[in-house]
Formats: structure tokens, sequence, C-alpha cells
């Protein structure tokens, strides 16, 4: 856990050599709640549905509309975010992020309708979406590669457990208080995360010092480069970037940290950046594994959506409080899920790299292939309890074996994702959750079209189907043919 593992290739003042193992230790702790209390504040309403609907005059059906809103804001959010990373620095986003993020929850809480509930939850979403893709980027900054996959696993089972792990409160909260007090409770934790990010996590944000014939170069540039200029050089300076931070060689250039300029000096640049997320999305590499990741990740939420209200009636008859600690199941499923994703995903890439002598972030994935199947079985069970009402305990494992499922899927993609083009690692994980966001807005309004026991059944059972199959066609087609197609399409490579 404390290991602290150098790159002597990169200078003794990089965060990656320079910061403590127990400095990242913490800081990987501070990023993880962060990722964790972006959707824990999502799934707080899990279990409110009934009184937030009668306190805003709808339907409770509608209130789960409000998670997909939240998840609209974290796909949009990073256009805003990743840009201001690369640029300004790592920390300032934290910091502005956390800190807006304070009023949005006090609008949340304050909402006398259900219109101004939603645009409170959408504008959360966008606000605290920045702990959805830069943190990434900062495990990146400071963990040798041979770990990160380990790392981001602990990072992704905090966001994958928020939203087993929200209802338990809402549950215990709900039965006693109304339902403002929910967004009281998410306030505290909002102010604990500022605090965490301005004690603990530094700047992270590695900005390489021009040579001096590069120096020389930029003086004869305009003040009042055109856009098109701007944004040919932030192009040169990307390539500069990948080639600098794949070429294993103990040379490096020097360089520092801190912000690389403010956005306002170079407006092209900053553009240039700023649509660097659409561009992204052409790498089969980076949008395929995100497409197909939101799409599991979308019927994960549909399986703590439909709990709640099925077990509010018969033949169940759960209360407030049990429906809430039903939940737990999935979040153990998630927990147990990082081995599967994280260790055992960088046990595989080393024991490919020791018989190859290369390192391929494709080698991950043979990890996963051992998952597939079970995200069928997690599907026919949770898909045949709810046709036949049987034990509630049949569903809870079946969503247990889904969230496990769905877990490993996260480490292995998301660091997939992450290593197939390290040098734009925010931008791919801007792809990765907006795909996922995408999904997860949509999946309330499938299942308005899935009321009856019979759709839900043809649903999930589809849904297995999908998730195993499409798995196995993703994962095999990138094992055999990833490497042709990132070299193909351009983006850095480690040679074979």
């Amino acid at each position: 856990m404390f290991r602290n593992d150098v790159d002597p290739s990169l200078p003794p003042n990089h965060p990656l050599n320079s910061l403590s193992s127990l400095r990242k230790f913490l800081i990987l702790l501070t990023l993880s709640y962060s990722g964790f209390l972006a959707n824990f504040s999502v799934a707080i309403i899990q279990v409110a549905f009934v009184p937030m609907g009668q306190a805003f005059g709808v339907s409770p059906g509608d209130i789960p509309n409000t998670i997909g809103y939240n998840l609209l804001g974290f796909a949009v959010g990073p256009l805003l975010w990743n840009p201001l990373s690369k640029t300004i620095g790592r920390r300032p986003v934290y910091l502005i992020g956390s800190a807006l993020f304070l009023p949005c929850v006090v609008w949340m809480a304050l909402s006398p309708s259900y219109a101004c509930f939603s645009a409170a939850r959408t504008v959360a979403g966008i606000v605290s979406s920045f702990s959805q893709t830069v943190p990434p980027a900062t495990v990146a900054d400071i963990f040798v590669k041979e770990v990160r996959g380990s790392k981001m696993s602990m990072y992704a089972v905090a966001v994958v457990i928020a939203p087993a792990v929200a209802p338990v409160f809402s549950g215990l909260i709900v039965n006693t208080q109304p339902w403002h007090v929910l967004f009281w409770f998410i306030l505290g934790l909002a102010g604990l995360q500022l605090a965490l990010f301005a004690a603990i996590v530094p700047e992270t944000l590695w900005t390489e010092e021009a040579t001096s014939d590069r120096a020389g170069a930029d003086k004869h540039n305009s003040l009042n480069d055109s856009i098109a200029n701007a944004g040919k050089k932030a192009a040169f300076d990307e390539q500069q970037i990948e080639t600098v931070e794949n070429k294993p060689s103990v040379n490096s250039r020097a360089g520092r940290v801190g912000a690389a300029w403010m956005p306002w000096q170079r407006p092209g640049e900053f553009f240039h950046i700023f649509v660097s997320p659409f561009l992204m999305a052409r790498y089969l590499a980076i949008s395929l594994p995100s497409i197909y990741y939101g799409m599991v990740f979308a019927w994960s939420v549909s399986i703590t959506i439909v709990a709640p209200q099925m077990f509010e009636k018969p033949p169940y008859n759960f209360k407030t409080i049990p429906v809430g600690a039903s939940f737990l199941a999935y979040g153990i499923g998630g927990v147990l899920g990082k081995w599967s994703g994280g260790i055992v995903g960088d046990k595989v890439v080393a024991l490919f790299e020791r018989k190859k002598g290369t390192r391929q972030p494709e080698d991950r994935l043979w990890a996963l292939l051992p998952i597939l199947p079970f995200m069928m079985v997690a599907c026919a069970i949770v898909a045949v309890v709810i046709r036949d009402k049987l034990a509630w305990i049949a569903y809870l494992i079946g969503g247990a074996l889904f969230f496990f499922c769905l877990s490993a899927a996260t480490g292995i993609l998301q660091t997939y994702v992450l290593e197939s083009f390290l040098p734009r690692s925010t931008d791919g994980q801007a792809v990765f959750i907006f795909f996922k966001s995408i999904w997860g807005f949509a999946i309330p309004f499938i299942l308005t079209s899935l009321e009856t026991s019979t759709g839900y059944f043809k649903g999930y059972m589809m849904m297995g189907a999908l998730a195993t199959g499409v798995g196995f066609i993703l994962c095999g087609g990138l094992i055999w043919k990833g490497y042709e197609v990132r070299k193909g399409q351009g983006t850095p490579v480690v040679a074979r």
C-alpha cells in the first residue's frame, strides 16, 4: 500500500518522484472520496421517491428522472473542467469545483418545485463532474504504470459503491426527517471534500521547460496568432508531450509543477484543448470501450431504481430503512470486484510484460474475459425474480453479482482507456464519462417503457446477453487488433 515507486526517466522534482508514498496514498483517498461523493449525491434520493413526489406534486416515478439529469451534467461538465485542469492546473480545478458544489447542494435542499430541483440537479452534475475525469489524470501524474491499474481500481470502487451506500443513509434519514435533510447531510460531506483538497492534494500538473531552440522560435511568434495557427501549435505541443512521455530516456527535459499558462493568454490554444475531447472520440480504442461500459453502467443504475419501488410493494412490503439497507448487497459486490478489476488486471499485464518484453494496454483486457459470463447470470437472476416475484434475497444476490462485474469492468476498462492515450488522459476520461453519463441519463426513461414485469424480464435478459456478448466481441477484437488500431490511428504506442 505504501510502496514508493519512482521513475528514473523523470526528473526528481516530478510529482511521481517527489511525493512520499504516504502523501500519494492520502491523495488517492481524497480523489476516491471526491468520486464517491459526486455519485453518492446522485443516489441519495433512492429511498425518497415517495416523499419527494408528494412534496413536488408529481408521481414518485418522476423523481428517478432527476438522477438522469444529474448524470447529464456529468456528461457536459468535463468540457469545462478538463481544459482548465490542463492549463491552470489540477489543484485549482479541485478547489473551485468543490467550492461551487456547496451552493448547488443548498439549491437542491431548498428547491420548492420539481422543475427547480431538476435544474439544480443538472447544475450540480456539471459542477461536480470534475471528480469524474480529473482524478484519473492525477493518478497518472503520481503513480508508475506498474501499479496504475490497482490505484485506479480503488478510485473506481469508490465511484461504483456510492450508489449502493447512499440509499442506506437515505432510508435512515427520510424515515424520521423530511427529504431536505438528505441534502443538508450532503452539504456537510461537500464541506469535508473542500477541506481535504485544500489540505492534502498539491498541484501535480507537470509542465516541461522549453528548450533553448524552442524558446528562440517562440520569440518570433506573433501575439495575435490566429486560432488556426494556435491550434496547430497546440497539436505540435501534444505530439512533443506524447514523444517525451512515451520515450524511456533518463535524459528527460527539466520541468516544473504548476500551471502551464492562463487560458486568456492563449485563447487559440485553449480553444483547441476545449474541443480536444470531441476529437478524442474518433479513436476506437477510446470510444468503443467507453460506449460499452456506459451500457453496462446504465443497467446497474436500473437495478438500483427498480429495487426500492419493487420492495415497497407486495409481496415484500419493506419499510423505509430495510429498503435502504438492502442496497448494501450491491456495495459488497462492488468492493469484491476491486480485486478482480485492479489487482488481477495489473498482475495480468505484468505477466505478459515478462513474457513479451513490452507492456501493452490490451493485455489488461484478458482479466475481464472470465467476468463477462457472470453479467448474463446476474441479469437473468434479476429478471426471473421480477417476473416470478421470488424471494427478495435472490434479487440482492443478482444485483450484488452485477455490481461485482461492474466494479471489475470499471477498473479494467477505465485504466485501458487511460493507458491507450496517456498524454491526453483527461480527454480520454471525458469520453469515458460522457458515454457513461449519457447512458445513465437515458436509463430512467427507458425503464418507463418497461413498466410491466414482463417488460422488465425481457429487458434484463436482453441486457445480460448484450453485456456478455458485446463484451467478448469488444475484448477479443481489441486483444487481437487493438495495437494495430491504435498505431494506425496515430496514438502513442510502445513498439512490440
